[in-house]
């Protein structure tokens, strides 16, 4: 659900993942135009309703504009008093003259007066705030013509939060902030921060961007972002380092417990602990809040970058482990894996590393252990089962059991499952991802082997009876093409007289039916890339929407000319698509027009009006 967007506003684009400093135009410690030229920062947010009620300031801010009074060419969001709300107590505003307020300052992203839930609200309580906001943000999506920011409330209350984040999700919102999380994160209970942002962002969907607010600290970054977060605003910058606290990615530290600052960042490179510790008070309090903004870009960066190299899973698992709060998380979070699985490939290009036990739970391990439980079929019915022991093998596992295949197949009726640490995996997917593609220490259990044939040489040949198998490679197609396309396409794409092309390494490059070249293996993932023949045998065998991305006539006439598929043109597209995969694309009339790739699923599809769809590979000449 991690994602790398481009946000567009009057006064530029911003890249997302990204943190906005606050800004209070009365105290302001690090300035804009700093903000702007030192440590690059493209977006800012600043409060309105502290804007309008100091004296002076309001009409200033009326006659110049904020991005002149703040000197700052970026883009300005303005947060519109509900915080203080919070803090204080209801204010004293009315909804719509507060955004009006804003549009008429030069805001670039106005936000309404939502009505702020907090944890302990009763849940008639929170119900009534929840209809508040709904019934504001709808007055002001209709009445405003500029951009809107539509807060997402709801308490600690999964259903509320679902709710409201759809019911503000069909309308015309810029930018969806999680709000009233701010208890939450200062008490660190990020377990229950998981659930409200993952039944926000079910009922929100992949529309976005999405703010969450409050969340100001580094170490929440990873697991925000993993959970589809886009925005951060940041005041623990300078809150933190006022009383002396220093923010890192594991946590905080204060300057009196420090004797090293243990830190590259600009303001700890120029210095050491005590010539921090000796500056005045006012000049150590801006260079804490300078370490800390560095250290939170730097930490957006990280994430930016795992995101990038399909490594995102590894860094929150990694950060988890700095603070029992941050494990409850991941722990939680791994209870929404079927929601989250949708978002994920099936295959990546980067390997699985192993970071503890919490790796089997991710999203994209689970779908395959779940569909070897429920789905897999073994290729020779009625057969018994081998089990070989991976422990002491390399991988792929098969290439290192050549003598024993050979004594097996295809004279003997069997089917073959080899010890992993991912369980007991049968034996034709050990070069799918993440089977072969994964690293693990050498502690790592392999489990136990129970109630099935274990491998012995000789004596397991002599117990079984001889009759017509398959060869691991049919074994393969029918398994992998189960797998990775949907139940059946095995028994399509083997009906007939299979061969197989091979490398010089003895791993598979192409498949043919009957002489057609139907398949070829990717050779980072095991997974197969479809060809023109065997995706015509699947959209022929295969009931509507099964495999398709349906497009209009516009889009079939250019994507069969090999164009890729974009968003906007798509009109149907099957449940079952997850990003990365072989796709049909077919026209009104469910003719095959040509086989692409996909980069969305079902959902950011329907949502979607800008961006590709799907990569074509190749098309069909009409």
């Amino acid at each position: 659900m991690a994602r790398i967007g481009n946000f567009k506003s009057s006064h530029g684009t911003v890249e997302t993942p990204n943190i906005m400093p606050v800004i209070n135009p009365n105290l302001v410690a690090i300035s804009p135009r700093r903000l702007w030229e030192e440590f690059r920062t493209k977006i800012i947010i600043t409060n309105s309703y502290i804007i309008k009620r100091t004296e002076g300031l309001k009409d200033e801010a009326l006659e110049k504009g904020l991005h002149d009074i703040l000197d700052f060419p970026g883009t300005i969001m303005t947060d519109s008093g509900t915080f203080q709300s919070h803090v204080y107590g209801e204010v004293d505003l009315d909804p719509i003259e507060i955004i009006t307020f804003q549009e008429a300052i030069g805001s670039d992203i106005s936000t309404i007066l939502d009505r702020f839930t907090e944890p302990d609200d009763t849940r008639e309580v929170a119900e009534q705030k929840v209809k508040d906001t709904i019934q504001r943000a709808r007055q002001a999506t209709s009445e405003c013509e500029g951009s809107i920011a539509l807060p997402i409330q709801g308490s600690i209350y999964p259903d509320l939060r679902e709710k409201c984040a759809k019911v503000l999700g069909d309308l015309p919102g810029t930018l969806y902030p999680i709000g009233g999380v701010v208890p939450l994160l200062e008490d660190y209970r990020y377990d229950e921060l998981v659930k409200v942002v993952m039944s926000s962002k079910k009922g929100l969907g992949p529309k976005g961007p999405v703010h969450l607010f409050g969340a100001g600290h580094p170490m929440i970054y990873p697991l925000a972002v993993l959970m589809g977060c886009d925005l951060f605003d940041s005041s623990s910058y300078i809150k933190y380092a006022r009383r002396g606290d220093l923010m890192y990615p594991d946590g905080t530290r204060n300057i009196s417990d420090l004797e090293y600052l243990a830190c590259n960042c600009p303001v700890c490179r120029n210095t050491d602990i005590d010539g921090l510790k000796d500056e005045s008070d006012e000049k150590r309090t801006m260079m804490l809040a300078e370490h800390n903004l560095w250290i939170s870009y730097m930490e957006i960066g990280r994430v930016k970058q795992a995101i990038r190299e399909h490594s995102l899973w590894e860094l929150v698992e990694q950060r988890a482990r700095g603070h029992p709060s941050l494990l409850d998380a991941l722990n939680t979070i791994h209870g929404y894996w079927k929601f989250m699985e949708k978002f994920e490939p099936r295959g990546r290009r980067r390997a699985l590393f192993y970071t503890g036990e919490f790796t089997f739970n991710r999203p994209l391990v689970k779908r395959i252990l779940h569909w070897i439980e429920e789905d897999y079929s073994p290729p020779v019915k009625d057969a018994p089962s081998i089990v070989f022991n991976g422990k002491y093998l390399g991988k792929p596992y098969s290439r290192y059991l050549t003598k024993e295949l050979e004594y097996l197949l295809p004279d003997y009726m069997v089917n073959l499952l080899v010890n992993t640490p991912f369980g007991l995996i049968p034996l034709e997917l050990d070069g799918v991802y993440p089977i072969a593609q994964s690293l693990f220490p050498g502690y790592v259990s392999y489990g136990e082997i129970k109630d099935l044939v274990v491998w012995n040489g000789k004596e397991t040949l002599e117990s079984l009876e001889k009759g017509k198998g398959m060869s691991l490679d049919e074994m393969r197609v029918r398994s992998i093409s189960d797998f990775q396309f949907c139940k059946g396409a095995g028994s399509i794409l083997s009906d007939g007289k299979l061969e197989f092309v091979y490398n010089r390494k003895g791993g598979i490059n192409n498949i043919l039916l009957d002489e057609r070249h139907i398949l070829s293996v990717r050779a980072y993932d095991g997974l197969f890339s479809l060809k023109i023949p065997g995706a015509t045998l699947l959209k022929d065998k295969l009931p509507p929407p099964i495999l398709r991305i349906k497009v209009n006539d516009d889009s079939a006439e250019y994507n069969s000319q090999g164009k890729n598929v974009f968003a906007k043109f798509v009109l149907e597209a099957w449940e079952g698509i997850r990003p990365s995969d072989e796709v049909l694309i077919v026209d009104r009339n469910d003719d095959l027009v040509a086989v692409a790739r996909a980069m969305l699923n079902k959902e950011e599809m329907n949502v979607f009006d800008k961006g590709m769809a799907a990569r074509v590979r190749q098309g069909i000449e009409r």
